[in-house]
């Protein structure tokens, strides 16, 4: 619940030769994440933080936080943006991407990493729980089993049935990024 960002720069204290990274969400970001960008930025650490910018509090329920715009009661609020705030706090090297676009997003993860000192990569894209996208995926004839959906993507709807990569589609969300993934071009749908 924060505590990730802190962690960090202490490994990073007791292994200054390797890059640590640490993961936060949004909303909890917003609860305990920002006392540890200042430290950071404060004392020059060279940690890589991403953020998990999904717009709601989806691990408890998909409450709102102060940057989704809304309060609890639904009404209207000033949305505290993110970025600005990380800016705010003084981090130099900082980038926001969608990380369903993994070419993109695995750049932005490199370069930030690369950076000597603090750097964020704020990874925004909805919450795929509240933005679900009809399935049009489906694996065809090109692909050769070579699991690299399963083990990269890590996606609960596809899986292996008698050898054969399947998709399930009352699980799948339509995210795409297994098609970006697959070296054999084998995932496809409409909307690819």
């Amino acid at each position: 619940m924060g505590a990730g960002i802190t962690i960090a720069q202490g490994l990073q204290r007791v292994e200054p030769e390797v890059k640590h990274l640490a993961f936060i969400g949004d909303s909890t970001f917003f609860h305990t994440g920002i006392p540890g960008i200042i430290n950071a930025v404060y004392n020059n650490t060279d940690i890589t933080v991403i953020i998990l910018d999904n717009s709601t509090t989806a691990m408890t329920g998909n409450q709102p936080h102060p940057g989704t715009g809304k309060t609890m009661m639904r009404s209207v609020s000033e949305k505290v943006d993110i970025y600005h705030m990380v800016k705010a706090c003084g981090v130099k090297n900082l980038t926001k991407v969608n990380p369903l676009k993994q070419k993109e997003a695995v750049e932005a993860v490199t370069e930030a990493v690369a950076y000597p000192g603090p750097s964020v990569v704020i990874f925004e894209a909805p919450c795929i729980a509240l933005q679900r996208q009809p399935n049009k995926l489906s694996i065809n004839e090109k692909c050769t089993s070579c699991k690299k959906c399963i083990r990269e993507a890590g996606c609960p709807a596809i899986s292996t049935i008698d050898g054969k990569i399947v998709i399930e589609r009352s699980l799948c969300y339509g995210c795409t990024l297994c098609a970006q993934i697959c070296p054999a071009g084998a995932i496809g749908g409409a909307e690819l």
